[in-house]
Protein backbone atom coordinates (compact mmCIF):
# COMPACT_ATOMS: atom_id res chain seq x y z
CA UNK A 1 0.00 0.00 0.00
CA UNK A 2 2.73 2.49 1.10
CA UNK A 3 5.12 1.67 -2.26
CA UNK A 4 1.59 2.01 -4.00
CA UNK A 5 1.31 5.63 -3.30
CA UNK A 6 4.92 6.44 -3.54
CA UNK A 7 4.48 5.74 -7.18
CA UNK A 8 1.70 8.24 -7.30
CA UNK A 9 3.53 10.99 -5.75
CA UNK A 10 4.66 13.68 -8.09
CA UNK A 11 6.97 14.79 -5.34
CA UNK A 12 9.18 13.20 -2.75
CA UNK A 13 11.25 13.53 0.54
CA UNK A 14 14.91 12.84 1.01
CA UNK A 15 16.07 10.81 4.26
CA UNK A 16 19.21 10.77 6.33
CA UNK A 17 20.59 7.56 7.62
CA UNK A 18 23.21 7.60 9.97
CA UNK A 19 25.39 5.09 11.64
CA UNK A 20 28.03 4.64 14.25
CA UNK A 21 29.30 1.49 14.77
CA UNK A 22 28.78 -2.10 13.79
CA UNK A 23 29.59 -5.49 14.55
CA UNK A 24 30.03 -9.02 13.58
CA UNK A 25 27.39 -10.56 16.34
CA UNK A 26 25.17 -8.55 18.91
CA UNK A 27 26.62 -6.48 21.41
CA UNK A 28 26.86 -7.80 24.86
CA UNK A 29 25.27 -5.97 27.91
CA UNK A 30 27.70 -3.80 28.81
CA UNK A 31 29.04 -2.39 24.75
CA UNK A 32 27.57 0.90 23.54
CA UNK A 33 25.10 -0.12 20.86
CA UNK A 34 26.34 -1.86 17.62
CA UNK A 35 24.39 -2.57 14.59
CA UNK A 36 25.36 -6.27 13.58
CA UNK A 37 26.93 -6.00 9.97
CA UNK A 38 24.50 -8.64 8.62
CA UNK A 39 21.92 -5.91 9.38
CA UNK A 40 22.93 -3.53 8.11
CA UNK A 41 24.20 -5.74 4.68
CA UNK A 42 20.39 -6.50 4.55
CA UNK A 43 19.17 -2.77 4.90
CA UNK A 44 21.41 -1.47 2.17
CA UNK A 45 20.62 -4.31 0.01
CA UNK A 46 16.81 -2.78 1.07
CA UNK A 47 17.51 0.29 -0.08
CA UNK A 48 19.42 -0.17 -3.35
CA UNK A 49 16.22 -1.76 -4.26
CA UNK A 50 13.93 0.71 -3.40
CA UNK A 51 15.31 4.24 -3.19
CA UNK A 52 17.63 6.42 -5.14
CA UNK A 53 21.34 6.50 -2.74
CA UNK A 54 22.36 9.83 -3.35
CA UNK A 55 25.04 12.00 -1.50
CA UNK A 56 25.20 14.59 0.57
CA UNK A 57 26.69 16.54 -2.18
CA UNK A 58 23.50 15.56 -4.21
CA UNK A 59 21.45 16.26 -1.62
CA UNK A 60 22.62 19.71 -0.85
CA UNK A 61 22.27 20.74 -4.53
CA UNK A 62 17.93 19.20 -4.67
CA UNK A 63 17.73 21.21 -1.30
CA UNK A 64 19.39 24.32 -2.91
CA UNK A 65 17.64 24.19 -6.39
CA UNK A 66 14.34 24.30 -4.07
CA UNK A 67 13.18 21.43 -7.56
CA UNK A 68 10.97 19.05 -7.02
CA UNK A 69 12.03 15.58 -5.98
CA UNK A 70 10.55 13.28 -8.05
CA UNK A 71 12.28 10.16 -6.61
CA UNK A 72 12.77 9.12 -3.23
CA UNK A 73 16.22 9.70 -2.26
CA UNK A 74 18.46 8.03 0.77
CA UNK A 75 21.92 9.72 1.86
CA UNK A 76 23.86 7.21 3.89
CA UNK A 77 25.73 8.83 6.77
CA UNK A 78 28.23 7.42 9.95
CA UNK A 79 29.45 9.30 12.67
CA UNK A 80 32.71 9.37 14.15
CA UNK A 81 34.81 7.46 12.49
CA UNK A 82 35.09 3.87 13.50
CA UNK A 83 37.71 1.38 12.70
CA UNK A 84 34.67 -1.00 12.15
CA UNK A 85 33.70 1.50 9.80
CA UNK A 86 36.43 0.49 7.41
CA UNK A 87 36.77 -3.27 8.00
CA UNK A 88 32.96 -3.84 8.13
CA UNK A 89 30.59 -1.65 6.85
CA UNK A 90 32.74 -0.23 3.79
CA UNK A 91 33.38 -3.59 2.11
CA UNK A 92 29.53 -4.01 1.68
CA UNK A 93 29.23 -0.10 0.59
CA UNK A 94 31.76 -1.34 -1.92
CA UNK A 95 30.70 -4.40 -3.31
CA UNK A 96 27.04 -2.60 -3.37
CA UNK A 97 28.19 0.61 -5.22
CA UNK A 98 26.54 2.95 -2.48
CA UNK A 99 27.81 6.28 -1.40
CA UNK A 100 28.09 7.59 1.77
CA UNK A 101 29.48 10.19 4.26
CA UNK A 102 31.49 9.32 7.06
CA UNK A 103 31.51 12.56 9.76
CA UNK A 104 35.07 12.44 11.13
CA UNK A 105 36.07 13.46 14.72
CA UNK A 106 39.90 14.09 13.54
CA UNK A 107 41.21 14.11 17.06
CA UNK A 108 41.00 10.48 17.22
CA UNK A 109 42.69 9.27 13.62
CA UNK A 110 45.51 7.59 14.28
CA UNK A 111 45.69 7.29 17.57
CA UNK A 112 43.97 4.79 20.83
CA UNK A 113 41.72 8.23 21.84
CA UNK A 114 38.17 8.03 21.00
CA UNK A 115 34.93 9.85 22.16
CA UNK A 116 34.67 10.86 25.32
CA UNK A 117 31.92 8.39 25.65
CA UNK A 118 33.68 5.73 24.46
CA UNK A 119 36.41 6.33 27.30
CA UNK A 120 34.43 6.48 29.80
CA UNK A 121 32.43 2.80 28.80
CA UNK A 122 35.57 1.50 28.86
CA UNK A 123 36.70 2.77 32.35
CA UNK A 124 33.67 1.16 33.68
CA UNK A 125 34.18 -2.05 32.03
CA UNK A 126 37.39 -2.26 32.81
CA UNK A 127 37.19 -1.32 37.02
CA UNK A 128 37.33 -3.37 39.41
CA UNK A 129 35.44 -2.03 41.44
CA UNK A 130 32.07 -2.91 43.01
CA UNK A 131 30.57 -0.05 43.80
CA UNK A 132 31.45 4.03 43.85
CA UNK A 133 29.98 7.16 44.64
CA UNK A 134 29.87 10.64 42.86
CA UNK A 135 28.84 12.94 45.27
CA UNK A 136 29.36 15.92 43.50
CA UNK A 137 26.80 15.15 40.55
CA UNK A 138 24.62 12.44 42.41
CA UNK A 139 25.13 13.54 46.38
CA UNK A 140 25.11 10.59 48.41
CA UNK A 141 23.89 8.17 45.60
CA UNK A 142 25.74 4.81 45.90
CA UNK A 143 26.18 3.04 42.46
CA UNK A 144 26.26 -0.84 42.56
CA UNK A 145 28.98 -1.82 39.73
CA UNK A 146 28.98 -5.98 40.93
CA UNK A 147 27.69 -7.13 37.80
CA UNK A 148 28.08 -6.02 33.80
CA UNK A 149 24.05 -5.00 34.27
CA UNK A 150 24.61 -2.22 37.07
CA UNK A 151 27.58 -1.17 35.70
CA UNK A 152 25.75 -0.16 32.07
CA UNK A 153 22.78 1.01 34.56
CA UNK A 154 25.43 3.97 36.24
CA UNK A 155 26.73 4.25 32.95
CA UNK A 156 24.02 5.02 31.20
CA UNK A 157 23.00 7.78 34.55
CA UNK A 158 26.40 9.27 34.50
CA UNK A 159 26.32 9.44 30.47
CA UNK A 160 22.88 11.38 30.96
CA UNK A 161 24.31 13.75 33.65
CA UNK A 162 27.62 14.29 31.32
CA UNK A 163 25.91 15.32 28.63
CA UNK A 164 24.36 18.67 30.30
CA UNK A 165 27.60 19.67 32.16
CA UNK A 166 29.65 22.24 30.81
CA UNK A 167 32.96 21.31 29.21
CA UNK A 168 35.69 22.03 30.99
CA UNK A 169 33.77 20.09 34.03
CA UNK A 170 33.37 17.47 31.93
CA UNK A 171 37.19 16.98 30.91
CA UNK A 172 37.96 17.13 34.63
CA UNK A 173 35.51 14.91 35.79
CA UNK A 174 37.05 12.23 33.10
CA UNK A 175 40.58 12.76 35.49
CA UNK A 176 38.47 12.26 38.51
CA UNK A 177 36.62 8.55 37.16
CA UNK A 178 40.05 7.13 36.26
CA UNK A 179 41.28 7.57 39.80
CA UNK A 180 37.44 6.30 41.24
CA UNK A 181 37.99 3.87 39.03
CA UNK A 182 41.23 2.56 40.20
CA UNK A 183 42.13 2.35 36.04
CA UNK A 184 44.40 4.69 34.95
CA UNK A 185 47.82 1.59 34.80
CA UNK A 186 45.00 -0.08 32.89
CA UNK A 187 43.50 1.89 30.56
CA UNK A 188 46.96 3.25 29.57
CA UNK A 189 48.48 -0.22 29.30
CA UNK A 190 45.26 -1.54 27.55
CA UNK A 191 43.99 0.80 24.91
CA UNK A 192 43.54 -0.18 21.28
CA UNK A 193 42.70 1.53 18.11
CA UNK A 194 39.11 1.82 18.25
CA UNK A 195 39.11 4.80 15.60
CA UNK A 196 39.97 5.04 11.56
CA UNK A 197 43.64 5.77 10.52
CA UNK A 198 44.88 8.71 7.80
CA UNK A 199 45.16 5.75 5.21
CA UNK A 200 42.42 3.56 5.83
CA UNK A 201 40.60 7.22 5.27
CA UNK A 202 41.98 8.09 2.06
CA UNK A 203 41.66 4.55 0.54
CA UNK A 204 37.62 5.01 1.20
CA UNK A 205 38.05 8.27 -0.11
CA UNK A 206 38.85 6.96 -3.26
CA UNK A 207 35.59 4.58 -3.53
CA UNK A 208 32.85 6.23 -3.06
CA UNK A 209 32.93 7.60 0.11
CA UNK A 210 33.15 11.08 1.67
CA UNK A 211 34.71 12.66 4.62
CA UNK A 212 33.49 15.34 6.32
CA UNK A 213 33.73 17.31 9.60
CA UNK A 214 32.55 16.27 12.80
CA UNK A 215 34.82 18.39 15.46
CA UNK A 216 38.30 17.61 16.27
CA UNK A 217 37.36 15.96 20.29
CA UNK A 218 33.55 15.09 19.64
CA UNK A 219 32.46 17.98 22.30
CA UNK A 220 29.44 19.21 23.03
CA UNK A 221 29.37 22.76 21.47
CA UNK A 222 26.80 24.45 23.41
CA UNK A 223 28.35 23.34 27.03
CA UNK A 224 31.84 25.15 26.01
CA UNK A 225 33.10 28.41 25.00
CA UNK A 226 32.12 29.92 21.71
CA UNK A 227 35.63 30.37 20.49
CA UNK A 228 36.46 26.87 21.22
CA UNK A 229 33.35 25.36 19.67
CA UNK A 230 34.53 27.17 16.29
CA UNK A 231 37.59 26.37 16.72
CA UNK A 232 36.79 22.75 16.74
CA UNK A 233 34.66 23.18 13.59
CA UNK A 234 37.30 24.74 12.00
CA UNK A 235 39.82 22.81 12.59
CA UNK A 236 38.32 19.56 11.69
CA UNK A 237 37.44 20.56 8.19
CA UNK A 238 41.00 21.94 7.83
CA UNK A 239 42.64 18.60 8.52
CA UNK A 240 40.62 16.95 6.69
CA UNK A 241 41.06 18.85 3.75
CA UNK A 242 44.46 19.07 4.04
CA UNK A 243 45.12 14.91 4.33
CA UNK A 244 42.84 13.77 1.85
CA UNK A 245 42.94 17.17 -0.48
CA UNK A 246 39.16 17.49 -1.19
CA UNK A 247 37.05 20.59 -0.39
CA UNK A 248 34.67 19.61 3.16
CA UNK A 249 31.17 21.02 2.74
CA UNK A 250 29.06 19.43 5.24
CA UNK A 251 29.11 19.02 9.35
CA UNK A 252 27.59 17.06 11.62
CA UNK A 253 26.93 18.05 15.07
CA UNK A 254 28.40 16.12 17.70
CA UNK A 255 25.40 13.98 20.01
CA UNK A 256 23.27 16.01 18.21
CA UNK A 257 19.88 17.50 19.37
CA UNK A 258 18.84 20.69 19.24
CA UNK A 259 20.07 21.57 22.86
CA UNK A 260 23.87 20.37 21.49
CA UNK A 261 23.99 23.83 18.60
CA UNK A 262 23.06 27.42 18.83
CA UNK A 263 22.51 30.06 16.27
CA UNK A 264 26.26 31.39 16.81
CA UNK A 265 27.47 28.25 15.59
CA UNK A 266 24.77 27.85 12.86
CA UNK A 267 25.92 31.10 11.54
CA UNK A 268 29.65 30.53 11.99
CA UNK A 269 28.94 27.32 9.76
CA UNK A 270 27.21 29.30 6.72
CA UNK A 271 30.04 31.70 6.97
CA UNK A 272 33.24 29.50 6.47
CA UNK A 273 31.36 27.32 3.58
CA UNK A 274 29.24 24.37 4.73
CA UNK A 275 26.23 23.11 2.81
CA UNK A 276 24.78 21.28 5.17
CA UNK A 277 24.70 20.83 8.95
CA UNK A 278 23.14 17.05 10.41
CA UNK A 279 21.62 16.59 13.48
CA UNK A 280 20.41 13.22 15.41
CA UNK A 281 17.05 14.70 15.56
CA UNK A 282 14.44 12.34 13.91
CA UNK A 283 12.81 13.20 10.73
CA UNK A 284 13.28 13.18 7.13
CA UNK A 285 14.69 16.50 4.66
CA UNK A 286 12.02 17.90 2.38
CA UNK A 287 12.09 21.79 0.53
CA UNK A 288 10.88 23.22 4.30
CA UNK A 289 13.82 21.88 5.75
CA UNK A 290 16.76 24.31 7.53
CA UNK A 291 19.86 22.94 5.40
CA UNK A 292 21.69 23.96 8.57
CA UNK A 293 19.82 21.51 10.62
CA UNK A 294 18.94 18.77 9.13
CA UNK A 295 17.01 15.82 10.42
CA UNK A 296 17.95 12.30 9.90
CA UNK A 297 16.58 8.48 10.86
CA UNK A 298 18.59 6.08 13.08
CA UNK A 299 17.93 2.59 11.35
CA UNK A 300 16.22 -0.43 13.59
CA UNK A 301 16.91 -3.63 12.26
CA UNK A 302 15.11 -6.44 12.23
CA UNK A 303 14.73 -5.42 8.63
CA UNK A 304 10.39 -5.33 8.19
CA UNK A 305 11.09 -2.72 10.93
CA UNK A 306 13.54 -0.87 8.91
CA UNK A 307 11.89 -1.11 5.66
CA UNK A 308 8.61 0.11 7.01
CA UNK A 309 9.82 2.64 9.33
CA UNK A 310 11.57 4.13 6.43
CA UNK A 311 8.42 3.86 4.35
CA UNK A 312 6.26 5.38 6.93
CA UNK A 313 8.91 8.29 7.06
CA UNK A 314 9.19 8.87 3.73
CA UNK A 315 5.50 8.49 2.33
CA UNK A 316 3.01 9.33 5.06
CA UNK A 317 4.89 12.05 6.95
Amino acid sequence: MVFVRARLQKEHCMAILFYHRFSKDSANDFELPHLRIRDFEKQMWHIKNWYKVITMDELADRLASKRKNGTPCVAITIDDGYFNNYTLAYPILKRLNLPATIYLSTGFVGTKKSTWVDEVMDMFLISKKESISLPELFDNEVFDLSTPKKKREAFLKLFEKMLSIEHERKTSLMEELLKILDVEEDIKNNAKRKMLVWSEIIEMSGNNISFEAHTVSHPTLSKMELSEAKREILESRNEIEMKIGSKVKHFAIPNGKIEDFNEELKEFCKEIGFETVVSTEPGIVSAKSDPYFLKRINPSPPIYIFACELARYMFLS
